[in-house]
């Protein structure tokens, strides 16, 4: 019985979040005439959305449990998309799986550049990652005359972010993600010097070799990120520094959402709980209000959400403290 408590519990913990975003946006939405909202049409259109946000935010969640948070990712994703999706557009075929291999190839090529940067470099992430961001947006105004990538009217590859094929990439991303985190060496060494690196340097990590490749990880979540997201639109290349920073990082949201969550579930779980939740605030909030301004009280929400999962995180023992103050329990406030 105490064992079937536990498992509804953490049930219940998982879906919460997801649950409640859905019958709020619900409610607004039939108030406002928008009787579609979660019929299977609705999924349907939202699935691609969904399935960029995951592979996102299990890219920058990869290297963000790993204590480093990377600038990169962004301007990695879009100089792949821009030469894997010329090269196969000039093939003549448009072939969806010359167009799939090259953008997981690429992603990974370019991650471990940046590995190799900041290992042997010996600069400071932060320093290394905007530094390689800056060189990859460079070059894709410099290269197929700076007209970026368009794959909307390349049929075969337009579909691999259409449901349901947009499926297997975002399938590869996750079982990625699961593989490094759970099954590898390397991703349980990358916990450990997040912690204390030099503790973990002492026990005989070795932290440069664990570096590169958790890139080669992440180097294949991006690629499979790489082939839903540069699929559903137009991808201009960049003339303005760090254009890409802001686009892939609007997907980290559901990496704090997915560590909060991951107490009942696991981060792999937690993060498909926290984009779902997201994307569908942002769908229903774009529906109910002009486009522009529901993109603006979305962002505004995300920032908000971000500060109270910030502040509980941080704080939390402390409102324990007080709350059982309050009830009759008295314990010193830590400062």
């Amino acid at each position: 019985m105490k064992k079937t408590l536990e498992i509804l519990k953490r049930v219940a913990g998982t879906l919460m979040l997801p649950v409640i975003m859905f019958v709020i946006m619900k409610i607004m939405c039939d108030a406002n005439g928008y009787n579609f909202f979660g019929t299977m049409k609705m999924w349907q259109a939202l699935i691609p959305s969904i399935a960029v946000s995951i592979s996102c935010a299990m890219g920058i969640g990869l290297q963000f449990k790993n204590g480093r948070f990377d600038f990169s990712g962004g301007s990695i994703m879009l100089l792949s998309a821009i030469i894997a999706g010329n090269v196969a557009k000039n093939s003549g075929t448009g072939s969806p799986l010359l167009f799939g291999v090259l953008c997981v190839g690429l992603c990974v090529g370019f991650s471990v550049l940046v590995a190799l940067v900041y290992v042997y470099g010996r600069l400071p992430i932060m320093i290394a990652t905007i530094g390689m961001a800056l060189l990859y947006e460079s070059i894709t105004s410099q290269i197929f005359g700076g007209g970026g990538i368009n794959l909307v009217s390349v049929k075969f590859i337009k579909q691999l972010s259409a449901y349901p094929l947009v499926l297997i990439p975002l399938a590869g991303a996750v079982g990625v993600y699961a593989v490094y985190n759970y099954l590898t060496t390397t991703g349980k060494q990358g916990v450990l010097l997040a912690k204390n690196q030099q503790s973990a340097v002492n026990i005989g990590v070795n932290e440069n070799r664990n570096v590169i490749i958790s890139y080669i990880y992440s180097g294949l979540i991006f690629g499979f990120a790489t082939i839903i997201w540069s699929s559903l639109g137009k991808r201009d290349a960049i003339f303005s520094s760090l254009a890409t920073v802001g686009e892939l990082f609007s997907n980290i949201l559901p990496v704090f959402v997915g560590l909060y969550i991951g107490v009942f579930c696991g981060d792999t779980i937690g993060i498909i709980m926290g984009s779902i939740s997201i994307c569908l605030m942002k769908y229903g909030l774009q529906l109910v209000f002009k486009a522009e301004l529901g993109a603006a009280i979305s962002t505004a929400m995300m920032g908000l959400f971000v500060f109270l999962v910030n502040f509980v995180a941080g704080q939390g023992q402390n409102i324990r403290k007080l709350t059982g103050k309050l009830f009759g329990r008295q314990e010193p406030l830590k400062a």
